[in-house]
């Protein structure tokens, strides 16, 4: 299929005035980068250089470019330069086109007589991929300081030639630092291809003009998958200690109970549980919900008989009072004891499930 690229309308729309208006102008001086005077003296030059990269629905309609242009008509040539060499130059009355696009860091040359300049090209500007089929958003990255317009289009493929129809613009509405934001009047559809143009105007001597635009384009595409959500947080370790172990006779367990100070640093529940230190010990406090009992056939060493056991409940971080109260068991095994050696076990168990036991403590009672 022969490509006609005079069929197709390119964004943006001044380029295209520029050009139009070269060719219109009168006959020139000859010679290298002549200038016709007649032109020169009704206004002053106006050069653009515009770099068109990216793709639209059709593969076969090649859109990459550089061009170059100057108002009134003159001489003019435009090179790219990739690590100091230069790898394309073209040059042409009133305009100059290469179908080569340079490569992020590479210097694009603008010259015709009386004028030089050269840019280096960064790749801008480029579209988020929030810019997708069903969504209206039009956001992505620019040069700083530069103008930002947009649109999408459809491309109609002809017999000899591609021709763009034109489908709407974009509303942009924010240029902050390296970004741009903005959004179209309708949800973008597959099919279509958007682009994205920065450009900056900056004066020359005698009220001459430079103008330079960048152009990105790509077909529409289907949209990203929403982020995963961040993972939960880290649970807070479980950690906690005795704050306060006071000594305690047997007589005043009997009357009082024992009242102990428990530290833990979330909310959760404490239960202390105090042991015959003969027999079997659980791991856990609270481990069995009722005082321990020997069995019928005895084995050669049985559980460990639980004496007493207090829980308390922390509603937050902090300082907890502890009382443990004797069971039915423990009441009738001290209840004459002069002596006894006993077993304090502590666990700790957070809202979130952790479990933490504290370490024992082997102590000897007496009345």
């Amino acid at each position: 299929m022969r490509i006609d690229r005079r069929a197709r309308v390119r964004a943006p729309r001044w380029s295209l005035c520029i050009a139009l208006t070269a060719l219109a102008a009168g006959p020139v001086a000859t010679g290298v980068f002549g200038v016709s005077a007649a032109a020169a003296s009704h206004s002053p030059p106006e050069y653009s250089l515009s770099i068109v990269e990216g793709a639209d629905t059709q593969p076969e309609d090649s859109i990459g470019h550089v061009s170059a242009g100057v108002s009134p008509r003159a001489e003019v040539a435009v090179s790219i330069t990739h690590n100091g060499l230069i790898v394309e130059k073209q040059s042409g009355d009133g305009g100059a086109w290469l179908s080569k696009v340079p490569q992020v860091g590479d210097v694009v040359t603008l010259e015709s007589p009386g004028f030089s300049t050269a840019v280096t090209y960064d790749g801008l500007p480029s579209l988020d991929p929030t810019v997708c089929a069903g969504s209206t958003d039009f956001s992505g990255q620019r040069t700083a300081g530069y103008t930002v317009e947009g649109g999408y289009y459809t491309v109609v493929p002809h017999p000899s030639y591609f021709s763009r129809r034109n489908g709407g613009l974009a509303q942009v509405q924010v240029l902050a630092g390296s970004s741009f934001g903005g959004d179209f009047l309708e949800p973008l559809a597959a099919g279509e291809t958007v682009y994205a143009v920065e450009s900056l105007i900056s004066p020359l001597a005698g009220g001459a003009t430079f103008t330079y635009s960048s152009e990105n384009d790509r077909p529409v595409a289907g949209c990203p998958p929403p982020p995963p959500p961040p993972p939960p947080p880290v649970p807070l370790a479980l950690a906690g200690a005795f704050s306060k172990l006071a000594g305690i006779s047997i007589a005043k367990l009997l009357r009082f109970g024992w009242s102990t100070q428990v530290s833990i640093n979330q909310p959760g529940t404490i239960v202390a549980d105090l042991y015959q230190h003969k027999g079997i010990l659980p791991a856990f406090a609270a481990t069995s919900k009722h005082p321990l009992k020997g069995t019928g056939r005895r084995r050669k060493q049985p559980k460990a008989l639980l004496l007493a056991r207090g829980t308390a409940t922390a509603k937050a971080a902090g300082t907890v009072t502890v009382t443990i109260r004797l069971t039915a068991v423990g009441r009738r095994l001290l209840k004459h004891a002069r002596r006894a050696k006993v077993v304090l076990i502590a666990t700790l168990t957070a809202d979130s499930g952790a479990k933490l036991a504290l370490e024992r403590h082997f102590l000897t009672l007496r009345r």
